[in-house]
């Protein structure tokens, strides 16, 4: 087949989210099914950022991606065109297939401004009238399209995000030294949370239980990603609330090589988010041996499976209970650790899920 993938959300400095998504679901579809030809196509917008996409398919270099001229511009016959983001073109010269991490503008209405609320939906609204078949990262994500948007589920497809095996596991414990030490947590039991600054994330009621949880002095809260406005106004909440301050770390951006021995390092991974589609770091966690106290929203229970402990983000009580109760029994919490690595390695590495979407892409190219 000759596959378009249009890798307009990847053409960024720094990866994270859909765009380190679409670049491994490129990587690894070339890799386990070298008789494709991939193509790689960038929107006019991201057309000065094509060299940001030079390193997903060494050689390959991209095409320029205008909706209306998307039947020529693409060259050659299309078997199938693959969205990472949430645009397709409108042409019906070949099918379509779009990932959707979430739809959470319908879900949690109240997460998101007026106005993006507004654009999301409308675009997601167009892609879907767009596509041949729908891929959701999770059976919940499926159930909610289904749901909100009216489509049928005989159109939605599941397949997971993955996570790179080779990156996210435990490194040497002088690495995790070097990196700790780095970051002033010296042998410090913490709990860690990797997430921007969307209001989803929950920083601040992650921090707010930290706190109400009690758990002794030692203990450290790392949240890695906040940028410096919103990493101001936790700092000023920690402060609110009574917390020394060298018990809040926030690091910001965390270099690629460094987040496992950060996560590794960590006693317990924490995922407070108000939703999630997937839910990613849950499995970063996992994958390199520690264990997770998550959300019980969205997707969230899927994709932690039973490797961690629930909670109710919104319920105080239960969301510091779930981390006292972690923090308090070395049993339990090494026993969620040890099971992580396997569960990733088996349900939900990249191999796994660049076979499973060329299916998906080979089914969308033999429609009728």
């Amino acid at each position: 087949m000759r596959i378009v993938f249009d890798v307009s959300s990847c053409a960024k400095e720094q990866r994270k989210g859909i765009a380190n998504y679409g670049a491994e679901l490129v990587r690894h579809c070339a890799r386990v099914a070298p008789q494709h030809e991939l193509v790689l196509a960038l929107r006019s917008h991201r057309w000065g950022k094509r060299h940001l996409v030079e390193d997903i398919l060494p050689g390959v270099r991209p095409r320029l991606l205008v909706d209306a001229l998307a039947p020529w511009m693409l060259g050659k016959p299309v078997d199938v065109l693959h969205g990472i983001g949430v645009r397709l073109p409108g042409t019906d010269r070949f099918p379509k297939v779009v990932t959707l991490h979430d739809v959470n503008v319908f879900e949690f209405p109240e997460l998101s401004t007026p106005e993006w609320r507004e654009t999301r939906r409308r675009r997601i609204r167009q892609t879907v009238d767009r596509a041949s078949l729908i891929l959701s990262v999770s059976t919940q994500g499926a159930q909610a399209i289904h749901e909100h948007l009216g489509v049928s589920l005989d159109r939605i497809r599941v397949v997971p995000e993955g996570v790179d095996l080779t990156r996210f596991k435990r490194p040497a414990d002088e690495v995790i030294q070097r990196v700790t030490a780095a970051h002033g947590l010296n042998n410090a039991p913490y709990v860690i949370c990797v997430g921007t600054d969307d209001l989803r994330k929950n920083h601040a009621g992650l921090l707010q239980a930290f706190v109400h949880a009690q758990l002794p002095d030692s203990w450290r809260l790392v949240l890695c990603g906040p940028r410096e406005t919103s990493a101001a106004a936790l700092r000023a909440q920690a402060d609110n609330l009574g917390l020394n301050a060298d018990r809040l770390v926030i690091p910001g951006w965390i270099e690629e090589e460094d987040l496992p021995a950060l996560l590794a390092g960590a006693s317990i991974y924490a995922c407070g988010s108000l939703h999630e589609g997937f839910g990613l770091p849950v499995l970063e966690a996992q994958a390199c041996g520690v264990a997770v106290a998550s959300s019980h929203r969205g997707a969230l229970p899927e994709t932690m499976g039973s490797c961690g402990v629930l909670f109710d983000p919104t319920d105080l009580d239960d969301f510091a209970g779930a981390l006292s109760r972690l923090a308090g029994d070395d049993t339990l919490r090494n026993k969620l650790a040890a099971q992580g690595p396997a569960r990733v390695a088996d349900k939900f590495s990249w191999e796994h899920v660049a076979r499973a979407t060329l299916r998906v892409l080979e089914e969308a190219a033999d429609l009728p």
